[in-house]
């Protein structure tokens, strides 16, 4: 297997032996689980700007996550943290590093289990021996004590080089132990961020920060061909004894010519801990549902940042991906937590990482096994942390409505207990041995829109776009809605106001007219052809035009933005609903399969094929639509399959235009009795050009319903315990990357 661009960050030598190694040797009970955590947020000999916070609260997270919520046991002495300020850690220094390393592959054996999380600075420089690199450039960690640059010939003192981590994990490996490994830190990314976040930092370090001359690392980005894979260095997996050696899983949070952010988690949260956005998206998955596989858990991740438009940072999945999250078997995963109850209040083992904010609703049952129909009482989180809910009582949900002469074909279900059969009505009436269930969710539609920074320049212009957007927020009419939140505040689009002139990589012939930015949640801005953000250049005064402009682009993001959030998985089962779309190559005929866990490139002249067998033995609807980099949504196709039926065809073609990170989105939904097809083409929208001068549900077709009408909605959350049959479906979201054909 060979690695994606960027993908090799601190595994060089490492090689994916997939096919050659078994998931994991013995079960997960009778093996060991290690750890090692590292995080480094203070750098003493660097600047102080180069200092970080997240990493501390990372090392913090995944070690109270191992040690208390997951579902395999990591014993404490087992899991070696080196972080700044934690209790009991050790200094993340270069020698505390590598010796913790050393350690563990002389514990590891046959069957057991090694996590490794690195949260930090990534960075390059230029390689020890660049004949083992392709743009002479090694990755290297940035541990505490790292120095300042020397030279070419001696880089940077103090750090843990690619080479280093490779070796240290193929001799953990060899002892037929299974790693996984997590870098939340990145290396470079060039962007301007015209409209950062107050609380978001990149974790991101410059040349000029240590000392080191810009041309060092730019020579070798200059050389790197972006569609060229790196193959790993070969290791000894010829020999008989390769059957014996681990498996592996390496999650990297950006690829090296990015970056990725740590902010206050989750967004909006009352006094929210500050993490890297990679390590928090990782474990909220994970504690949402840890029955999952490596892919599944990836998938995950892709799909979060899809829906807070974090269009800017490229996580990457590598190894042994089909494996199940630590080596458990595969089970259907029912969220319920035992209740506790301490004197008049009640808490369960299951916080914010859960997905439990307030206001979510939860049943109690009496047993574990219980259906729903047996719920004795209702409650609702009042406040949550990471692991840990305080509930209250709450009334039960509300059925909805059957639709006007649908109710003969609704499936049966157990519904849910009058209030007045409830046996359950104080806290106090909570049996012991009783566990709460999660019953709703929520799908939150709102857009979250950052107004544009003050101007000294153009303060008509901005007060203007204010004015405009307190017009569109306070509009019940509008079929969007969006939240206004002050500059730098957490947010999924960030406006600014500004000429392109005064943009830092401005060339000349920049236009100096004032212009509206529509930004990512990033605030990136790039003046590149083919990636510029879409924009209003705002040369007259005709409020209207202007207003109607702004109230379009704002409702063409929403509906975009939207349809990415939609992806939360799927109810169907394993191949029930076998969904593939492959990359065809203008000239060469060269197939690559685009996956959920990777970001082919595609050209102008690529086409996309798409696959899709039904094999749920019932009548399924297949709708495909593609989400440009543009905000556009092209309707590529419908078709209902019967069971046993196969779509084959080519859907669309790469032209010249708008490049970026685009979305493919292929939607099945169970067939209902005498409807009609699904059909999602009302969704479709134009994209957004570059400038513009002058002016609760029950099924997914339900949640694009609700999308439309700009509504939250809560939705009931699939459990084995429940008897009911449900019209299912599944969202699943394909990324890939276009760019001007060289």
């Amino acid at each position: 297997m060979t690695y994606g661009p960027g993908a090799k960050a601190l595994l060089a030598g490492v090689a994916f032996a997939a096919s050659l190694a078994g998931p994991l040797a013995g079960s997960a009970l009778a093996r060991t689980n290690y750890a090692v955590v590292v995080g480094v947020t203070e750098y003493p000999q660097l600047p102080r700007s180069a200092w970080l916070v997240g990493p501390r609260n990372d090392a913090l997270l995944v070690r109270d996550y191992l040690l208390n919520q997951s579902r395999v046991p990591f014993e404490p002495a087992n899991v070696a943290v080196l972080a700044d300020a934690v209790e009991g850690a050790r200094e993340p220094t270069l020698a505390a590093i590598v010796e913790t390393l050393d350690a563990m592959a002389q514990k590891a054996g046959p069957g057991d289990f090694l996590y490794l999380q690195f949260s930090g600075h990534g960075f390059q420089q230029t390689a020890a021996d660049p004949a083992t690199e392709t743009d002479g450039l090694d990755e290297i960690f940035l541990p505490k004590d790292t120095g300042r640059w020397v030279d070419r010939t001696q880089g940077m003192p103090n750090v843990l080089v690619d080479d280093t981590v490779g070796a240290a994990i193929e001799r953990i490996r060899d002892k037929g132990a299974f790693v996984w490994v997590v870098f939340d830190s990145c290396h470079s990314g060039t962007a301007t961020r015209a409209a950062p976040g107050d609380d978001v930092q990149e974790r991101k370090i410059d040349p000029e920060m240590v000392g080191m001359p810009a041309e060092v690392l730019y020579e070798g980005a200059a050389t790197r061909d972006l569609l060229a894979r790196e193959a790993p260095v070969e290791s000894e997996a010829t020999s008989a004894a390769s059957t014996r050696k681990g498996g592996m899983v390496a999650f990297f949070a950006a690829q090296t010519n990015e970056t990725t952010p740590e902010m206050p988690l989750p967004k909006g949260a009352e006094g929210a801990t500050r993490y890297g956005l990679f390590t928090h998206t990782i474990f909220s998955r994970l504690s949402e549902n840890p029955s999952v596989t490596y892919r599944q858990l990836a998938e995950g991740v892709l799909q979060h940042y899809a829906s807070i438009n974090r269009t800017s940072t490229t996580p990457l999945f590598e190894g042994d991906l089909d494996v199940p999250v630590f080596g458990l078997e595969l089970e259907e995963f029912v969220p319920q937590w035992p209740v506790k109850l301490a004197g008049s209040g009640v808490t369960i083992a299951g916080g914010l990482l859960n997905g439990l904010v307030p206001g979510t609703r939860l049943a109690v049952m009496e047993k574990a096994g219980d259906t729903m129909d047996k719920a004795i009482g209702f409650l609702e989180v009042r406040s949550a942390d990471n692991f840990t809910s305080r509930l209250v009582m709450a009334p039960p949900p509300e059925e909805p409505e059957a639709p006007a002469g649908e109710e003969a074909l609704a499936p049966a279900e157990p519904a849910a207990p009058e209030a007045t059969s409830l046996r359950v009505k104080t806290l106090a009436d909570i049996p012991a041995g009783a566990y709460a269930r999660l019953v709703e969710t929520s799908f939150d539609f709102t857009l979250t829109v950052a107004r544009p920074a003050p101007s000294d320049t153009h303060p008509e212009r901005v007060a203007m776009v204010n004015a405009m957007l307190d017009t569109l927020a306070a509009d019940d009419t509008q079929p969007m809605r969006i939240a206004l939140v002050e500059p730098g505040a957490a947010a999924d689009l960030r406006l600014a106001v500004m000429a392109e002139a005064e943009l830092p990589d401005a060339g000349l012939g920049a236009g100096t007219l004032p212009t509206l930015w529509f930004l990512p949640e990033s605030g990136e801005l790039s003046l590149e052809e083919g990636r510029r953000p879409p924009s209003i250049t705002m040369e007259s005064d005709d409020r209207k035009a202007i207003g109607e402009a702004i109230g379009q682009y704002l409702l063409r993001i929403y509906r975009a933005t939207n349809l990415a959030r939609i992806g939360q998985g799927s109810d169907y089962g394993p191949q029930e609903v076998d969904i593939t779309f492959t990359l065809r190559r203008q000239g060469t005929g060269e197939e690559v399969p685009i996956e959920t866990t990777s970001l082919p490139f595609g050209q102008p002249g690529d086409r996309v094929h798409v696959r899709a067998v039904n094999n749920s033995g019932a009548p399924v609807d297949i709708n495909v639509l593609y989400i440009g980099s543009d905000y556009s949504i092209t309707f590529m196709g419908q078709e209902r399959l019967q069971p046993s039926a196969t779509l084959d065809d080519e859907f669309i073609e790469f032209t010249e235009g708008v490049y970026g990170k685009e979305l493919m989105v292929a939607v099945a939904s169970e067939v209902v009795p005498l409807k009609a097809t699904l059909d999602l083409s009302y969704l479709e929208q134009p994209g957004l050009r570059a400038t513009t001068r002058g002016a609760a549900p029950q099924s997914v077709a339900d949640l694009f319903d609700a999308m439309g009408a700009a509504a939250m909605t809560r939705a009931a959350k699939p459990s084995s315990s429940r008897a009911e049959k449900k019209q299912r479906g599944s969202v699943t979201i394909f990324p890939v990357r276009t760019m001007p054909r060289s």
